[in-house]
């Protein structure tokens, strides 16, 4: 019954709020620069959060991170709303997200960068985008487990992924997500694998009570000087110690 209730209540402000939100990208992506884009999306994504009724809670975020290539888990979708709604920042996400109905307009709105993974031509220019937001110190976030988990384990990292931040000898800036339920315990209603829809992901979230995620900025690492697969290897530690200590 109080399922039922939540998705009555939620489901019409959920969709008038994810209008208003195709309204503001598409009456100000011309008009104004990508680092206000991210700026407003970032107040965007902090309502959104309220109405899904997940409550943001956030550990160690300092001004450095406004510079820095952010690694963290990779659990959700919903990973990319709690972490942007803790500072304006870029993504790298699969080319896919460019299809979804009305988040491929808003991730292209706050500049996200595609990956075609099947194309090589495809990685070095998303690498080229990586280094040239780094060089304008635009703080760039990437999921290096490739995959979403179920928060109860965090797979290995690509290290690939670090070449942009060590190539620029950039401070790489580790990031740990854990979701919890009204009980302070670990949940895996926020998990998003397999085969599941965007829908029934969304779904499971609206009829939740309540959900905490703790978003703990991790101490940053000096990338200059060092190898990727050794910053990889430093960063997956220091996530893992966090998650499950």
């Amino acid at each position: 019954m109080r399922r039922n209730l939540r998705r009555v209540i939620k489901y019409p402000v959920l969709s008038g709020f994810l209008l208003i939100g195709l309204l503001i990208a598409v009456t100000t992506a011309v008009a104004t620069g990508v680092n206000r884009r991210r700026l407003i999306a970032q107040y965007w994504f902090r309502t959104l959060l309220i109405i899904l009724n997940v409550k943001l809670e956030i550990k160690g975020l300092s001004e450095q991170a406004d510079e820095c290539f952010i690694v963290s888990n990779h659990i959700s979708w919903l990973d990319i709303p709690v972490i942007s709604a803790c500072l304006p920042v870029c993504f790298l996400s699969k080319s896919e997200v460019r299809q979804w109905p009305l988040i491929g307009v808003l991730a292209r709105f706050v500049g996200t960068i595609f990956i075609f993974r099947a194309s090589r031509r495809s990685i070095k220019k998303v690498n080229q985008n990586i280094e040239e937001s780094l060089i304008n110190r635009q703080p760039v976030c990437v999921f290096p487990e490739g995959t979403t988990t179920l928060g109860d384990r965090l797979g290995a990292f690509h290290s690939s992924i670090f070449q942009p931040a060590v190539k620029n000898g950039s401070k790489v800036l580790p990031v740990a997500l854990r979701y919890l339920d009204e009980t302070r315990k670990p949940t895996t209603a926020t998990a998003y694998i397999g085969s599941m829809t965007l829908m029934s992901s969304l779904d499971r979230i609206i009829t939740e009570p309540i959900i905490s995620v703790e978003v703990s900025f991790l101490t940053p690492i000096d990338s200059r000087g060092s190898e990727r697969r050794h910053i990889s290897k430093l960063s997956r530690e220091m996530i893992l110690n966090t998650l499950f200590k």
